[in-house]
C-alpha cells in the first residue's frame, strides 16, 4: 500500500511515487466503497503516479466534516488533483464527480474515465429508496446485488456493521444525483465510457447516451462484468483509463 501523505482537506491521500513529466492518475470510488477498492486498478497503473482518497464518510475519512452540497465533492476532488495535468477514472458516483469536475471546466483534467457512472436525473433511470426505507437495509440490499449474497454472507461481521453505517450516507448521495450533475457535451477533453456487459439495461443506456453527447469519446464494454468490475476486472478498468492517457496524449501533441 502507498504511504499516507498529509491530509487534504481533512481527506486521507493515498500517493504512488511521482514520474517526473507523466499524468497523474486520480482514481475515485463509489458509494459504499473506499480507496482500498481501486488498489487493484492501481498496482496495475505503475509506474504512472496514481492517487487514491477516501471520501467524506468512507474508510480513513470517515472522520472528516460531512458534505453539506454535491459541490463539495467536486470541490474535494479539485482538491486532489491540484494543478498537476490529470487523468481521473471515476467508478459509479465517483464517475459523477469526475464528470462534474470536467463539465465545469477543471483546466488540470486532461481525460476522464469512467465505469458506470448513474444518469440518475432521467425519467428512466430507477428511482433512489422511498423515504421510509431503512438505510442500513437499503445499503444491504445494495451491496448484496452488487456482490452477491455468497460474498455478502462471508464478509466479517464487523465488516458488514460498517458497511450497514454507511447506509444514511449511501442514500444522500443517490438523492444528490436526481438533480443534473454533469453534462458530457459540455466537456472538451477525451472521455472514455466504460459498462460491463453483464450489467442491466440502465447501465447500458447511460454509458452509450454520455459517450453519445461528449464531444470527443469512446465507449467500450467490458466482456463478463458488471458494476463491480474494478474489483473482479482491474485489468480491463486499467485498460480504460490507459485509453484515456493515450487520447490525452493524442490531443495535446
Amino acid at each position: 500500500m502507498p504511504p499516507l501523505q498529509p491530509k487534504i482537506e481533512e481527506l486521507t491521500v493515498y500517493r504512488t511515487a511521482r514520474s517526473e513529466g507523466d499524468y497523474q492518475i486520480l482514481l475515485v470510488h463509489g458509494a459504499l466503497d473506499r480507496a482500498a477498492g481501486l488498489i487493484r486498478v492501481a498496482r496495475r497503473l505503475r509506474p504512472h503516479q496514481v492517487v487514491r482518497y477516501d471520501r467524506r464518510g468512507y474508510g480513513r475519512s470517515e472522520n472528516a466534516t460531512p458534505t453539506t452540497s454535491f459541490s463539495q465533492q467536486v470541490d474535494d476532488l479539485n482538491a486532489v488533483v491540484g494543478d498537476r495535468p490529470t487523468v481521473v477514472f471515476g467508478h459509479s458516483y465517483g464517475g459523477v464527480i469526475a464528470l462534474a469536475s470536467a463539465t465545469q471546466g477543471n483546466p488540470a483534467l486532461k481525460a476522464v474515465a469512467t465505469f458506470e457512472a448513474p444518469r440518475a436525473w432521467e425519467d428512466w433511470w430507477p428511482a433512489p429508496p422511498p423515504k421510509d426505507t431503512d438505510p442500513a437495509d437499503a445499503a444491504e440490499h445494495f451491496l448484496r446485488r452488487v456482490i452477491g449474497d455468497e460474498r455478502w454472507d462471508g464478509l466479517p461481521e464487523l465488516v458488514r456493521k460498517r458497511r450497514r453505517a454507511e447506509g444514511p450516507l449511501m442514500v444522500e448521495e443517490l438523492q444528490a444525483q436526481s438533480e443534473r450533475r454533469y453534462d458530457a457535451r459540455a466537456i472538451n477533453i477525451p472521455l472514455v465510457v466504460g459498462v460491463g456487459e453483464q450489467s442491466g439495461a440502465h447501465a447500458q443506456r447511460a454509458a452509450s447516451c454520455t459517450a453519445e453527447e461528449a464531444q470527443r469519446s469512446r465507449l467500450v464494454t467490458i466482456a463478463g462484468a458488471g458494476h463491480a468490475a474494478p474489483t473482479t476486472h482491474p485489468d480491463a478498468i486499467a485498460d480504460l483509463v490507459r485509453h484515456a492517457i493515450t487520447d490525452a496524449e493524442i490531443t495535446n501533441q
